[in-house]
């Protein structure tokens, strides 16, 4: 890389990775398209190597353009606090920042929960990425993850915020067609609705100790809440959440002494992303509003 540096390359560089195409930082920055895959090219001459492969999905960053990123953002906050000091105003964290988390939480309680933080900070942009996958934090796939199981990676940093119990849940209309099973043993016997492709579903399986090698599955999908719907429709019984289910009428909780399995919710981000002001401030928000969500 050369000595000087053309800051307008590294904010084309940080608009992409953030937005990953050409055409959304171009807007974000009100540039032309053109404009800033020349940007690109040029910065790319200049450290010497490609920064993103280009798919057929959009730009993925190398990790060469991983590296770079944490320097520019340094970069970017450090111009932030010098324009706030020079104006005299106090300094307000900007960007983006991308939450991922299952989708009911994501769907039915994250936006009400985020309110009040975007209504103090107007300059912030959240983005949510919602399922069963773990975003790999490592390669800043998200930046904050809320999740059900502990990281393992030292690299990353984790806090847990509470606690979640999960049951056996039918609907009224399934129990009075089939009747309600009166031990765990029989559960097997029922059609239930479960996991389709995601792997997240055998795992958690094993992990609760449920023989699911005989089970009729009656429906299957990857989206919770379209289990959850699908068992309130008495398409069969199903493991969900407890507060979720209670959000769903007409579910009746079965085998409560015999199955609560409980486990922890973890708030999580690489330890880097605590550095940036926006990232921190909105896991500070998160640490503090979240306990509330997943007390016991």
């Amino acid at each position: 890389m050369t000595n000087s540096l053309d800051w307008s390359l590294l904010q084309a560089f940080v608009a992409v990775m953030r937005s990953g195409s050409l055409s959304a930082a171009a807007q974000t920055l009100r540039l032309t398209q053109p404009t800033v895959g020349r940007q690109i090219r040029t910065l790319e001459d200049q450290v010497g190597e490609a920064l993103f492969d280009r798919t057929p999905q959009g730009l993925r960053p190398t990790d060469r353009a991983m590296a770079l990123m944490e320097h520019a953002e340094h970069l970017e906050q450090a111009a932030q606090a010098l324009s706030a000091s020079i104006t005299g105003k106090p300094e307000s964290p900007t960007g983006t920042v991308r939450i991922t988390t299952t989708e009911v939480f994501g769907v039915e309680r994250l936006p009400a929960l985020m309110r009040p933080f975007l209504l103090s900070n107007p300059g912030i942009t959240i983005e949510v990425s919602t399922g069963m996958q773990v975003e790999n934090l490592l390669r800043r796939d998200a930046d904050i993850a809320i999740r059900f199981s502990r990281p393992e990676q030292p690299e990353l940093i984790a806090r847990q915020i509470g606690m979640v119990e999960l049951g056996f849940f039918a609907s009224e209309d399934y129990l009075a067609r089939h009747g309600e099973p009166s031990g765990i043993d029989q559960v097997v016997a029922h059609a239930w609705v479960g996991f389709d492709r995601d792997a997240f579903g055998p795992r958690a399986a094993e992990r609760l100790k449920l023989d699911v090698s005989r089970t009729h599955f009656a429906f299957k999908t990857d989206s919770l809440l379209a289990q959850r719907e699908a068992i309130a429709s008495g398409l069969g019984m199903g493991v969900l959440e407890t507060r979720s289910a209670r959000r769903a009428p007409g579910l009746r909780r079965l085998l409560a002494a015999e199955f609560a399995p409980r486990t922890a919710v973890w708030l999580v981000a690489h330890a880097d992303v605590r550095q940036g002001r926006r990232y921190r401030a909105v896991f500070d928000h998160l640490a503090a509003v979240l306990p509330a969500e997943f007390r016991d």
